[in-house]
């Protein structure tokens, strides 16, 4: 049984308060726990109408009426989509390593688990396509979907085209091309339609839930760009389960991961074939040798299970650090380009949250790498050493996030001088005005006592400079506090020289 398993990350709008769980746990899995009833009511409300069912399966033949007459899957009623919360229960930082066989952590990265059939998605199951669609859509066995913080879900799609394969009369290549091609096309559609008709109106009420904010962080700004990418996936991975025993196999194999390069003597497809090796996963297109039968459902206690975990893991941490990149080299793009002061701090906003989330995700993944259990962690390992995580993202993001700091640096450090620069004008208009007003203020003066003999007899003593000020036509005052107020331009602009130098 040949079956293909789908794995796609897709850009979410959903972000967590930093710290929530930490701060008060018990609070914190409360708040999540009480919330498991609306969530299931939503979903019981958002069941596709009968009208809007798929209609790509043909109709069954219509059973005569009897006692053993059942109604089939289509006649059934629709239940609900599934969709679990994961953080209900409160965990403890002690006493972790109870068990080597399972994760030590208590609680699955992810927030929840959705669990959706066909017919929960009539915009991508209903109407007819080309033939490979149709395989694919046939054998369908299992749509879910995670969601992870840091705005990132995983799509898990897995459907059996062993049929189709069987039925080639033409190479069978060709037929595992149109399939591979069809898979990306349907894990983009799909992830679009989940996060529309069911993962955002959940996100809504849970942030009603949550007018704090203590829990999740309120939703992307209607007019922010990145909106435009919530629903859609970064990329689509390809994972074939082959069992050794099929028709063909050798073959398929060997054009699977014709494009898979590696550093060893061997090419990757004559170590699955020999037995050296029973799985790959390196980059986008993964195989499964599948000896046992188990099929690729990944359930636990299925041999491939750990080296599935370890591939959810690492396209997260790798999906979510590849965002933070992106929109770190934009912020640099924009900073490029501030000039208003509005444009500083809307920059240096967006860029402390991203150096928030940067600095998160790195240590997430420490802490977590810590708790898992030994063979996923060194699979997980191998995998983010093979696409060069550390120097592709991890590196390029704190060097980005340095560039940004300096870059603010400099916008404030121009800020500042200009808010410098208009002060001292400011203080050197008032020192310009005062020396005339004090010129003029001391000429009336002596003019004013040498006038009234009033006023002459509060004065106990002769002032010759007072006199002398009184003396001067109003014409020299003018000039000679002008020519005082530019000695005093031309000292500021030297000492002005010297500091900027």
């Amino acid at each position: 049984m040949t079956q293909l398993r789908i794995l796609a990350p897709v850009v979410v709008d959903y972000y967590g308060a930093p710290g929530a769980s930490l701060r008060d746990p018990v609070a914190y899995a409360r708040f999540w726990a009480d919330q498991q009833p609306a969530v299931d009511a939503l979903l019981a409300s958002r069941v596709p109408r009968p009208a809007t069912t798929s209609a790509k399966v043909p109709p069954k033949p219509k059973p005569k009426p009897g006692p053993e007459s059942e109604p089939g899957p289509e006649s059934e009623p629709l239940a609900a989509p599934v969709i679990r919360l994961e953080h209900v229960h409160a965990t403890s930082s002690l006493n972790l390593y109870r068990t080597i066989s399972d994760h030590a952590v208590e609680r699955p990265p992810h927030l929840l688990t959705g669990v959706l059939a066909t017919r929960h998605l009539p915009d991508e199951f209903a109407g007819a396509g080309n033939t490979a669609a149709e395989a694919v859509h046939a054998g369908i066995v299992e749509i879910s979907f995670r969601l992870y913080d840091h705005g990132l879900m995983l799509l898990e799609l897995l459907t059996d085209i062993s049929a189709w394969l069987d039925a080639a009369t033409d190479d069978v290549t060709d037929r595992l091309d149109a399939v591979q091609a069809e898979a990306v096309a349907m894990g983009e559609r799909v992830a679009r339609e989940i996060v529309c008709r069911y993962l955002d109106p959940v996100l809504d009420m849970l942030r009603r839930a949550d007018r704090e904010r203590r829990i999740i962080m309120a939703a992307t700004a209607s007019d922010d760009p990145v909106r435009a990418e919530f629903g859609e996936a970064l990329w689509v991975t390809r994972t074939l389960i082959v069992p050794p025993g099929t028709r063909g196999a050798d073959r398929m194999v060997r054009h699977w991961v014709k494009d898979v390069a590696t550093a060893e003597d061997r090419t990757p497809a004559e170590r699955l074939l020999d037995g050296g090796s029973d799985h790959l996963v390196r980059w986008l297109n993964y195989l499964f040798m599948d000896r046992t039968g188990a099929g690729g459902r990944m359930l636990p206690g299925d041999p491939f299970r750990d080296q599935w975990d370890a591939l959810r893991h690492a396209q997260v941490f790798y999906g979510v650090l590849d965002r933070i990149d992106t929109r770190l080299s934009k912020i640099l793009a924009d900073s490029a380009a501030a000039t208003s002061r509005w444009d500083f701090e809307q920059l240096k906003g967006r860029l402390t949250t991203l150096s928030q989330r940067a600095e998160l995700i790195i240590m997430e993944q420490r802490d977590l790498a810590k708790y898992l259990k030994r063979s996923v962690r060194l699979e997980m390992d191998a995998i983010l050493d093979f696409w060069d995580c550390e120097q592709l993202l991890e590196q390029p993001v704190r060097f980005k996030i340095e560039l940004c700091d300096r870059r603010l640096g400099e916008l404030a450090a121009r800020r500042t001088a200009r808010s410098t620069m208009f002060t001292d004008l400011i203080l050197l208009g008032i020192a310009v005005t005062s020396i005339l007003g004090t010129a003029l203020a001391v000429t009336e003066f002596g003019r004013a006592v040498a006038s009234d003999p009033g006023m002459a007899v509060y004065d106990l003593g002769r002032s010759s400079l007072v006199g002398w000020v009184a003396a001067q036509p109003a014409d020299a005052i003018l000039i000679a506090s002008g020519t005082l107020s530019v000695l005093l331009v031309v000292v500021y602009l030297f000492f002005r020289r010297d500091n900027s130098g």
